[in-house]
């Protein structure tokens, strides 16, 4: 058993002892005071929301909802912006095969450009 565990136990051991060895009248005022802070309790007020909060928090959102409608509609005609991955340059980035080969792309890159170039 921890310490902890052993000083809460002895000392709710040690405070029901002193609450079975109290008098009448400290009951009764320890009763009257805990009925005093529930009925304290329950007259407060719950605590009160501003009333701008909600029409502020839509008018936000609207506002978020509208600009990014409006920028997906006015985009660029060729814009797609969820186009599929092409397979084959899926396939190149996850293979595992050769890892000196993209240590160098920017080489093959440039060789690619080149016969691009020439053909023309």
């Amino acid at each position: 058993m921890e310490p902890e565990e052993k000083f809460l136990k002895h000392a709710k051991r040690t405070l029901d002892e002193a609450e079975k060895n109290l008098d009448v009248g400290a009951l009764a005022r320890l009763r009257a005071s805990r009925r005093q802070a529930i009925e304290a309790g329950l007259r407060r007020p719950a605590r009160a929301r501003p009333g701008w909060l909600l029409p502020v928090g839509g008018f936000v959102t609207a506002g978020i909802v509208l600009a990014v409608a409006g920028l997906l509609w006015f985009a660029a005609p060729g814009y797609k912006p969820f186009q599929q991955a092409n397979v084959d340059d899926l396939e190149l980035l996850t293979a595992r095969d050769n890892p000196e080969f993209f240590a160098d792309l920017e080489f093959y890159d440039w060789l690619e450009n080149i016969g691009n170039d020439s053909s023309g």
